[in-house]
């Protein structure tokens, strides 16, 4: 751990051996066996009174700061990854450095689907998937942002769509009619994806209650063109909902 402060303080540039003291908060004797430590290993040159880095010691120093965030990211992600069954999706951690995570609560057992209904109201389009059996278009407030005009489209397990077209044929049949809403269903969703204009957010789900149990957004441009692709895949090989031939008059 000493070694890897010291690491990541020099990429700042040459430092003298007090300067390293402050900026590490620890004991001369401490830096001067981490500095014997990195000299033996090659990491950094003693120049003029100075420590810096070598260039063996810039890549490694870079390593253990990208090994800190993707450490960092994955331990915020941590609710959610808690939600995932086994999945061949390749998420990079380490892009969801900065994203907000919104977990289920004992005060607010609704707190995900707040934050997700936040986004869906600044937002003009969704696109995405959905592994819950109890669909988020099931909520009063969701269904009427998606079926009021909001250009939707959705991939939903088979029994989810089925069950929707039961439920509000009238509605549904109307907006995917208008070219507004588009629905395909998909056998095998890995987890929840909602791509808005200005955000992504991933949805892990409780597999008891079906409730929604974490919602992690973020507006990195990395994690977008990731969410486009994987939505993309699954887009393609879904199938889509066709509307049933309406009975002549």
């Amino acid at each position: 751990m000493k070694r890897a402060n010291a690491l990541e303080t020099l990429r700042a540039g040459p430092m003298t051996r007090a300067e390293l003291v402050d900026a590490l908060d620890v004991s001369r004797t401490t830096v001067h066996r981490t500095v014997g430590d990195l000299d033996d290993r090659n990491l950094l040159v003693q120049n003029a009174g100075h420590l810096e880095l070598s260039a063996l010691g810039e890549t490694v120093a870079d390593e253990v700061v990208t090994y800190r965030r993707r450490l960092d990211a994955a331990n915020r992600l941590e609710p959610f990854l808690e939600t995932l069954s086994e999945t061949t999706v390749d998420l990079d951690v380490g892009q969801f450095e900065d994203a907000h995570v919104t977990e289920m609560n004992p005060t607010d057992p609704y707190a995900p689907i707040g934050r997700f209904m936040g986004l869906l109201r600044e937002s003009e389009t969704l696109s995405g998937f959905d592994t819950t059996t109890i669909a988020p278009i099931f909520v009063e407030e969701i269904r009427e942002e998606i079926l009021g005009g909001m250009e939707t489209d959705v991939v939903y397990l088979p029994a989810v769509a089925e069950e929707m077209l039961s439920a509000y044929p009238d509605a549904i049949e109307a907006a995917i009619e208008r070219g507004q809403l588009t629905l395909s269903t998909h056998e095998d969703l890995p987890f929840g994806l909602a791509i808005f204009d200005g955000r992504v957010g991933l949805g892990g789900y409780d597999h008891d209650t079906g409730l929604l149990r974490v919602f992690v957004d973020t507006d990195d441009p990395e994690v977008r063109a990731w969410a486009e692709e994987l939505y993309a895949t699954y887009r393609d090989d879904a199938d889509p909902v066709t509307l049933p031939a309406s009975e002549p008059v």
